[in-house]
């Protein structure tokens, strides 16, 4: 099957995870004996460091049956900004809620249905991207699987939710307005978003939570299907807290500091869980460990000054930190407004690492169990609790990182998911022939 795969990343095995996971489907569609078309979709300009990045990824992709075309680039067919006062703004609504204004990355859509065209691909096949799904979504006749992260509408609203934690201004007449103006943005963002997956024949989810929002919008197919991450080397024994020489180390936080997820995560690490976590370990020696890119909210740098707290930045072994944690802690989803996945949570998993999380992460990964591959906790109380048992309790923290390990193992590793994901989309393109045969 000729694939055409739209990717805002560049494939790299050693990068983050939309670019792992971009590895993965490449490398084993391929091997699947799939003719695989790659094109990135870059949202940072030309010349940029990114990009220079991404040009070094593509050209390290060298795999038979696998073309790399030219990447395309968001910026060039973006509407330049103009400097403009409010009333300004406002007085030109109808520009500000188009797609071309929304979805800019929509204006390369020619270009892309061009090259979808002239490679006689069979599927086009998006991964995590909002920029694939505008520069596709219209292409007639070529059947669209979208594997999807969360709707591009949820995290706009999540910091809308909360303007104080993401810095967002509402003390004057003219902050509020401006505020509800990009409210009304942002519910058109969603208009929109529904709209292009109603185009795409299928839409498979990385979170339960999401598939069920597009199936209550309307959408034929709108499925779950897991996360995925590559199989791992097999990990050392979990950590022996009685037998470090340090502090119990947790690694807190993994992935960009000033996602959305993260920036929730760390505001209620440090507001709501570190007192309580530091008042039960008293005298006993404790590291938090934040590993990833990025600068931190101020909302939720001030609530982290404590000299336990280690932010750390890129890594370059995540693998060797995982190794030497007592435990991975994940947070991301406290906040009812922000419920999504974790891909992190498989590397831990596939490390046989303890995992310590909000109980609202199951909600949209039901195969995380308390007690069987994860310590699930509701309040702050709660994960405390939890952190001070399996620090003290070596044979818990190993019996739930081999539960964790397991799970991974059943439903995670990519040489399970892409060979399903490959399975789906070419039942989607048997039932695009069928119905062409039928209306012939």
């Amino acid at each position: 099957m000729k694939i055409f795969l739209l990717l805002s990343n560049a494939p790299d095995p050693a990068g983050e995870a939309i670019e792992v996971v971009g590895q993965e489907v490449v490398e084993k569609a391929q091997q699947l004996g799939h003719r695989v078309f790659v094109q990135v979709i870059l949202r940072d300009p030309r010349n940029s460091r990114a990009a220079e990045q991404t040009e070094r990824a593509l050209a390290r992709l060298q795999l038979p049956e696998v073309t790399v075309c030219p990447t395309l680039y968001v910026a060039d067919v973006a509407e330049p900004a103009q400097a403009q006062n409010l009333v300004a703004r406002i007085l030109r609504v109808s520009a500000a809620l188009s797609l071309r204004r929304l979805f800019p990355a929509s204006g390369l859509g020619p270009t892309v249905e061009r090259r979808v065209r002239e490679a006689g691909a069979e599927a086009i096949l998006s991964i995590w991207s909002w920029e694939a799904l505008a520069a596709s979504y219209h292409i007639a006749g070529v059947p669209k699987f979208v594997y999807y992260g969360n709707p591009d509408h949820l995290p706009p609203q999540a910091r809308l939710r909360n303007p104080e934690l993401f810095g967002i201004p509402t003390a004057s007449w003219r902050d509020r307005l401006w505020w509800r103006w990009e409210w009304v943005r942002n519910e058109r963002r969603k208009q929109l978003n529904i709209r292009m997956m109603h185009a795409c024949e299928v839409t498979a989810n990385n979170s339960v939570l999401d598939a069920e929002f597009y199936r209550a919008h309307g959408h034929a197919r709108s499925i779950y299907l897991q996360n995925m991450w590559p199989p791992v080397k097999a990990s050392t024994p979990p950590v022996s807290v009685q037998d470090q020489p340090g502090p119990v180390k947790i690694i807190g936080s993994v992935g960009n500091l000033g996602a959305t997820g993260n920036t929730f995560a760390l505001a209620y690490l440090g507001r709501e869980l570190l007192p309580r976590l530091f008042e039960r370990f008293r005298d006993r020696p404790v590291e938090i460990h934040l590993l990833g890119k990025g600068t931190l909210s101020p909302a939720a740098a001030a609530s982290l000054g404590d000299a336990r707290v280690k932010i750390r930045g890129w890594v370059d072994d995540i693998h060797e930190e995982f190794r030497s944690a007592a435990m991975f802690l994940v947070l991301t989803n406290v906040n009812p407004d922000f419920l999504v996945g974790n891909t992190r949570i498989l590397l831990a998993w596939a490390l046989g690492t303890c995992v310590v999380m909000h109980e609202n992460s199951r909600l949209a990964m039901p195969e995380i169990q308390h007690g069987v591959n994860a310590l699930l906790g509701r309040t702050p109380d709660e994960l405390a609790d939890l952190i001070v048992a399996a620090s003290d309790d070596h044979a818990l923290r190993q019996r739930i990182g081999e539960g964790g390990r397991q799970t991974f193992e059943t439903y995670y590793r990519s040489d399970i998911v892409v060979p399903t994901m490959m399975r789906l989309v070419q039942e989607m393109v048997d039932r695009h022939r069928a119905g062409q045969g039928a209306s012939a």
